[in-house]
């Protein structure tokens, strides 16, 4: 009698074969089927809540649509003076992250990340180190101080990696304010 079999580690016979890939196909399954963030177990993805509790260390506002939810995060640190005098944080001085997803159950995000310009490079390490694109960076206003800088970036990915990276940036920034206060 022939038997069919491998080394070790290999599946051997046909059943055995069929049964090693049936296996393999349940786990790489698995692994797309299987919510990619840990709140995922709590809610549905891609529900309001599942995307509240996603975003809740970035502490915005949130605003709920049918396909995309943001997370707008002012900056009250920020007396922003222009030639027109006081310009309100209400007026936009803010930062804005619009997370959607795909049918592939990744994360997109596309947003504008407000910064004074003394700490744009602090917001560009954190990216880099999140493997974000940055797109672009300009001022949002002329003849302003502090002069403030849009960097606009997208990326794609895991939402709970997406969020720490976002938090690595606004984490940054607090911390360079909170030196520039003591000064």
């Amino acid at each position: 009698m022939k038997r069919d079999s491998a080394g070790p580690g290999h599946c051997g016979g046909r059943l055995t074969g069929l049964i090693c890939m049936l296996a393999m196909l349940a786990g790489g399954c698995a692994s797309h089927s299987a919510a990619p963030q840990s709140t995922a177990n709590l809610h549905p993805f891609d529900s309001p809540d599942w995307w509240h509790l996603t975003t809740l260390p970035l502490h915005g506002q949130e605003i709920v649509s049918d396909d995309s939810f943001a997370v707008i995060v002012p900056r009250n640190d920020i007396d922003l003076e222009s030639d027109m005098g006081q310009i309100p944080t209400s007026a936009g001085i803010a930062s804005r992250f619009y997370f959607f997803s795909c049918p592939c159950r990744e994360v997109k995000l596309v947003g504008d990340f407000l910064a004074r310009d003394d700490e744009t490079q602090d917001v560009l390490d954190a990216f880099g180190a999140g493997k974000f694109t940055v797109v672009s960076v300009s001022p949002i206003l002329r003849d302003t101080w502090p002069k403030l800088v849009s960097i606009r970036f997208q990326a794609q990915g895991n939402g709970d990696d997406l969020v720490h990276t976002l938090r690595d940036a606004l984490d940054r920034v607090n911390r360079r304010s909170a030196t520039r206060r003591d000064d």
